[in-house]
């Protein structure tokens, strides 16, 4: 078992955007919703590469400020998710830990940095 922040795959059948794909799992994992999304990669990116040897790309985004999913989405039979909040002292303390798989990591970094950057921290 690892650390992670709400993280799923955009299906083109299901999801009309990768923001939505976002949303809807942020819904699942985290039973939270609204708030202010910030993509942490310009527009028009591609996608930060997972690995050097899967073609796979993720979207990371930070969400300032949601409020509690009075309707969650149902989480997936396979997944086991106990949801946590943590200070982002601790949280960043764990990603250099390598507690988390690294698409969570680069997401932990970059939502660090923006939230520096923008005085939040």
């Amino acid at each position: 078992m690892c650390l992670s922040t709400a993280c799923g795959r955009y299906e083109k059948e299901k999801h009309g955007s990768v923001l939505e794909a976002a949303r809807f799992e942020l819904s699942e994992e985290s039973k939270l919703h609204r708030g202010r999304w910030i993509q942490l990669t310009p527009a028009g990116h591609p996608g930060v590469m997972e690995a050097k040897w899967a073609a796979t790309r993720f979207t990371p985004f930070l969400v300032i400020d949601p409020v509690d999913d009075p309707n969650p989405k149902d989480q997936d039979e396979e997944e086991f998710i106990f949801q946590d909040r943590l200070p982002a002292k601790l949280v960043e303390q764990k990603a250099y830990e390598g507690s988390m798989h690294l698409p969570t990591m680069q997401t932990v970094f970059m939502a660090l940095k923006y939230l520096r950057d923008h005085e939040y921290l």
